[in-house]
């Protein structure tokens, strides 16, 4: 075979996009990914947003508070596994967390540019994009108002509605709603189909996916550019410090009293997305390693309350119980750019699908010499 001039390893959404932006400008493609298809790690199971609105890093001083409060606490929303291995994670987190407002401000930046490519996307592959708009409900007055604050700060187009206007909004709540923030101009994707369509539309421009294709060392690939885009598992190839958010999902068939729009429960961090042939409840990130046990506990904290929050869940059939790795760096923002031989993007945490499209061109462009269309300085791997 010829030589291919970019190696891709990892099947994901970020890989599938780095794999279709250089495809189409004429590159020659292989892609790898280790498990038998596509989307086969954290790419199908997220919850599916596509939301500006959530551009805080996990390195911010709540998490840091949760994360000491709730540390014991095994169903907890955010749960720090204590281990030796993470400690030297846990102590740049926690630095990092004082300076989290500048990289709030950089993600949401590239948030706002991936949201346009995804409904472009949409309109021209069918990705299953649609521009629902995005719900936030709260519990307490004092919650509400503290994230009517950051609405207003964000500079993003958005409603502050009372509990009688988001009921009338979103009939399917019954929890203890006193208000919620709605974005209208955010959306949704089913995470499966949007990975599927990119690899066929990259497939289409040239590119070859092989999957069941475990790459253990960069040595093992003989191409001009190798893009590392493994998710959690990029630490095994590239020197990044890395860990593992392990997320969970809990998919139901479809009903009539199903959310109409993506609602996220602030106070249990439960994301209710209604898909296109299921609903998906998910939530919690527990920082694991590469631990990808199934906590029964943790898929039961997502469940009841869920079922506290919305009509029907009890008697629903459900469809499938999963769990999944997030790639999370400590500071909370992505590595997209060079690092030794390799370009690197990974660490998008709670973000890949989100980001996917805004990666895939930055990648493309850094590697075709391309002037990038957004600053790739805040994400450089050498940060570390």
């Amino acid at each position: 075979m010829s030589r291919p001039d970019v190696a891709i390893v990892g099947g994901g959404a970020i890989g599938v996009c780095c794999a279709y932006e250089l495809a189409r400008r004429g590159a020659d493609v292989v892609l790898y990914e280790r498990g038998p298809g596509l989307a086969s790690g954290c790419s199908a199971g997220n919850a599916g947003l596509i939301c500006p609105s959530h551009s805080a890093p996990i390195a911010n001083p709540a998490s840091v508070r949760n994360g000491l409060r709730w540390m014991w606490k095994r169903d907890s929303p955010f749960y720090l596994r204590p281990r030796p291995a993470v400690l030297p994670w846990l102590a740049r987190f926690t630095l990092a967390a004082r300076g989290w407002r500048e990289r709030e401000r950089v993600i949401r930046s590239l948030s706002l540019e991936s949201l346009e490519l995804h409904a472009a996307l949409g309109a021209e592959l069918g990705t299953s994009f649609e521009r629902t708009g995005t719900l936030n409900v709260y519990a307490t007055p004092e919650g509400l108002e503290a994230a009517a604050r950051e609405a207003e700060a964000s500079g993003l187009r958005h409603e502050v509605l009372d509990a009688d206007a988001t009921r009338a909004l979103e009939p399917s709540l019954v929890g203890p709603v006193v208000g919620s923030t709605r974005f209208p101009d955010e959306g949704r994707v089913d995470p499966r189909r949007f990975v599927d369509t990119l690899g066929r539309a990259a497939a289409a421009a040239g590119a070859e996916i092989r999957t069941g294709a475990e790459v253990r060392s960069l040595d093992d690939l003989d191409a001009d550019t190798v893009v590392v885009a493994a998710g959690a598992w990029s630490r095994t190839l590239v020197d990044l410090p890395l860990e593992g958010g392990k997320g969970y999902h809990v998919d139901y068939e479809r009903s009539g009293d199903d959310p109409r729009i993506p609602a996220w429960i602030q106070e249990t961090w439960t994301i209710a997305t209604p898909l296109p042939d299921r609903l998906r409840l998910s939530g919690t990130l527990e920082l694991a390693g590469l631990d990808l046990t199934v906590s029964p506990r943790r898929v039961d904290a997502i469940r009841s309350g869920a079922e506290r929050w919305f009509r029907g869940l009890a008697s629903r059939r459900q469809v499938e119980t999963w769990a999944g790795l997030r790639p999370c760096l400590p500071d909370g923002l992505p590595a997209i750019g060079r690092l030794g031989r390799a370009v690197v993007a990974t660490g998008h945490a709670m973000k890949g699908v989100s980001l996917a499209p805004v990666t895939g061109r930055l990648v493309a462009q850094l590697i075709a010499g391309e002037t990038p269309s957004v600053d790739p300085a805040p994400f450089d791997p050498a940060r570390f």
